[in-house]
């Protein structure tokens, strides 16, 4: 079920003095399976532009098209769409809403067409898939949780819909480094089971351990789609969209600009400690 963007441009307040375009002329493929990242700077375009991905905005300008859906025309099965791509938000915790946890998660469910019993069974699997006792927290107040709880029963209660698509905004957004290692964990198991997901983080850290494919926006527009290895390889391409390196890259390039003969597109730490060992002759024991 690819997900095929053309020509997508996006403007707001047309026709005012507040014009602003957002999307200009964007176009590519997010494949079956991919964890596909959106990176870019602040006012890049890139929660305008997953924001077209579930529909919450209109196209405009060019065509968006997820398997059968055409969010182009005017007419859009929303509870089909959104049965079929699943979004969790910036600080998803601040949008619980409803008296208990069960409750809260069903809710979705039930929004898209499920009976209250494969609602109740569905929402029992999510809160369980994102590791929290079901049984202990159905019928507790989600007001009552800590945040990392909260955050984890926001994403059950999209996980329950069981979205083929899983759309995710800046996931680890306000998290201390314990609670960013526990949602990345979490999304590696949620991958399992929902095929394709889309991220936007401004951490390049987490892109670079999660995603397969990266789509760069800068002011708008689309500067590539890349391979993880292959963008961060290019640091001319970084500094115009205004990204950092992965700290572990960033290393390996200081490394390198010192004169240790040591490879720059290097991701993670065993392999930097590997390129370390062979500059310096050292065999691993």
């Amino acid at each position: 079920m690819p997900v095929k963007i053309e020509n997508l441009s996006y403007i707001y307040s047309p026709k005012t003095p507040f014009e602003k375009k957002a999307l200009d002329s964007v176009s590519f493929e997010i494949r079956d399976g991919d964890f596909f990242g959106i990176v870019g700077h602040t006012g890049s375009g890139k929660s305008t532009l997953i924001g077209h991905l579930n529909a919450l905005t209109r196209v405009t300008s060019g065509t968006v098209v997820i398997d059968e859906f055409d969010l182009s025309v005017k007419k859009i099965d929303y509870k089909g769409l959104r049965k079929r791509v699943g979004m969790v938000f910036q600080y998803p915790e601040y949008q619980l809403f409803d008296e208990t946890v069960l409750k809260d998660v069903m809710f979705g469910c039930k929004n898209v067409g499920m009976k209250e019993d494969e609602a109740r069974a569905s929402a029992y699997a999510a809160l369980t898939a994102v590791g929290l006792d079901a049984d202990a927290v159905a019928e507790r107040s989600p007001f009552e949780l800590s945040g990392g709880q909260k955050r984890r029963v926001a994403i059950a209660g999209v996980i329950a819909m069981q979205p083929k698509i899983l759309i995710l905004d800046e996931p680890t957004a306000g998290l201390d480094p314990r609670g960013k290692h526990e949602i990345l964990e979490l999304i590696g198991k949620i991958k399992q089971t929902c095929p394709t997901i889309v991220m936007i983080s401004h951490n390049m850290d987490e892109i670079a351990r999660c995603c397969n494919r990266l789509a760069v926006l800068s002011g708008g527009k689309l500067l590539g789609v890349f391979e993880p290895r292959e963008l961060f390889s290019k640091r001319e391409l970084l500094e115009q969209a205004h990204l950092e390196m992965p700290t572990v890259t960033a290393l390996a390039n200081k490394l390198a600009d010192g004169g240790l003969p040591v490879r720059r597109d290097v991701m993670t730490e065993e392999e930097l400690i590997d390129e370390i060992l062979a500059a310096k002759g050292v065999r691993r024991a």
